[in-house]
């Protein structure tokens, strides 16, 4: 969400209440000053009222003012961890990469890339299969959906094929 969202809406609450407060305190005034005998112990009443009101007005803009705070720290500080997984995703010595449950490549790191021989562009959005030798690619499916089928990670042995080398690559 966009922080200066919270801070604009409670600056606009107080904004109201101030305006607020402002034309009630003088229509008080000149209600008091047309009707004074009998209305004094009446508009106090109100006055009193409208007087808490302001002050929850005032508490609930605060309180807005404070979790927008929180809020925006919190989000400092989730984009700073995510910067650095991603980073240390990116700088692992070992190919990695995250797919769908159908096994389209949503990410890969840069030595998945090298061991496919491939760009990051050209990976993403292609299914894993692409990379299985065709003979082998019914028993990388049944691998697949025995994974999806229980809670515990699954590993079975399978061979990927980079694009250009056609050399093998051995992996679990």
């Amino acid at each position: 969400p966009d922080m200066s969202t919270f801070a604009e809406f409670a600056e606009a609450i107080h904004g109201y209440r101030a305006r607020t407060e402002s034309l009630v305190r003088g229509a008080l005034v000149r209600v008091g000053e047309r009707q004074p005998i009998g209305a004094s112990s009446d508009l106090a009443d109100v006055s009193r009222e409208l007087e808490s009101t302001f002050r929850t007005l005032d508490r609930a803009a605060e309180e807005i003012r404070v979790q927008n705070e929180a809020l925006f720290a919190a989000r400092t500080e989730l984009e700073g961890s995510s910067a650095l997984f991603h980073h240390l995703f990116e700088l692992a010595p070992t190919a990695y990469l995250v797919t769908t449950d159908d096994t389209r490549i949503i990410y890969a790191n840069q030595a998945a890339c090298g061991l496919l021989e491939v760009s990051k562009n050209s990976l993403v959005g292609k299914p894993l299969a692409c990379f299985v030798a065709l003979e082998d690619r019914s028993a990388f499916r049944a691998g697949v959906i025995r994974a999806g089928e229980g809670n515990a990670v699954a590993t079975w042995p399978t061979s990927l094929v980079p694009r250009s080398s056609g050399t093998w690559v051995d992996c679990r």
